[in-house]
């Protein structure tokens, strides 16, 4: 479709891979005060995936943090959730703070 993602990365993500609008997960932007934000991905019971959340503070070391907290939606019909995710208390007085999820086997 021209977005310069893979139909796989599409479906890992939720996305719709007949839609160039369809690029990003990030269903709600990252809220520093409270450390959240929510992505959407397939229903992970069907990709049999594992979703981490990793952090940096200089885009060069990335660590996971394994205390983030993930609570995933109800899976539309599409089989696509919303998962609301919140950062590690300790995190959130770094002065610069950078995210990703990590979609793995």
């Amino acid at each position: 479709d021209g977005d310069g993602l893979s139909n796989d990365e599409e479906r890992i993500w939720g996305l719709d891979p007949t839609s160039a609008a369809s690029l990003n997960p990030y269903s709600a932007p990252f809220d520093a005060d409270a450390g959240s934000f929510s992505y959407t991905r397939r229903d992970s019971t069907l990709s049999e995936l594992t979703y981490t959340v990793w952090t940096s503070t200089d885009l060069v070391v990335w660590t996971e943090d394994t205390g983030a907290g993930q609570a995933p939606g109800t899976p539309d019909g599409n089989d696509v959730e919303t998962v609301a995710v919140t950062l590690s208390a300790a995190l959130l007085d770094e002065p610069n703070l950078f995210v990703r999820i990590e979609a793995a086997e």
